[in-house]
């Protein structure tokens, strides 16, 4: 394959999003118990639950939505208030269906297509523009999600940004 600016750039979020920053996140879910994946500091916080919804109603609006043309509902606002103890696997299998279809419309693009544009997220965007948006802002919540659970389980994940790199 010949490498290009768009296929790296491809490879690269494809790599980091659907492999290394889930799995990060998979580990940080077995890591905690229900209770502390749903707990609060306070009110306006986060928790990793809402968090790990969020990240999941995100990516597959702008992935699988916006890029892979599959109409799905989502309702950003639950993603925030949901206070339902969602159990731990159940938000595990939410992600690794997630992944799966990111995983599904990443593999069908080529660094050709890097360009192309799209209306769908309610503005003129290119493909380029729409992953690095999403690589950052799922970057920002695994790492928010990586503080929490080092925060509320001492040596949990010690180096395990190492663990995944590849």
């Amino acid at each position: 394959m010949e490498r290009s600016l768009e296929s790296t750039l491809l490879h690269t979020i494809h790599t980091r999003l659907v492999h290394d920053f889930s799995l990060q996140i998979r580990e940080c879910l077995q890591s905690l118990s229900d209770g502390y994946i749903w707990s609060r500091p306070n009110e306006k916080a986060n928790s990793v639950g809402n968090l790990v919804l969020h990240l999941c109603g995100s990516t597959r609006y702008y992935i699988v939505n916006c890029i892979g043309e599959v109409d799905s509902e989502r309702d950003r606002p639950k993603e925030f208030s949901e206070r339902t103890q969602i159990p731990r696997d159940q938000l595990i299998e939410l992600l690794n269906h997630t992944m799966s279809d990111c995983d599904s419309v990443l593999s069908g693009l080529r660094p050709e297509q890097m360009m192309q544009t799209t209306e769908r997220t309610g503005k003129t965007s290119t493909y380029a523009q729409i992953l690095l948006h999403v690589l950052g802002h799922f970057a920002a919540h695994t790492g928010q999600i990586l503080y929490i659970t080092k925060m509320l389980e001492e040596g949990a994940i010690s180096e395990l940004w190492r663990k995944f790199r590849k």
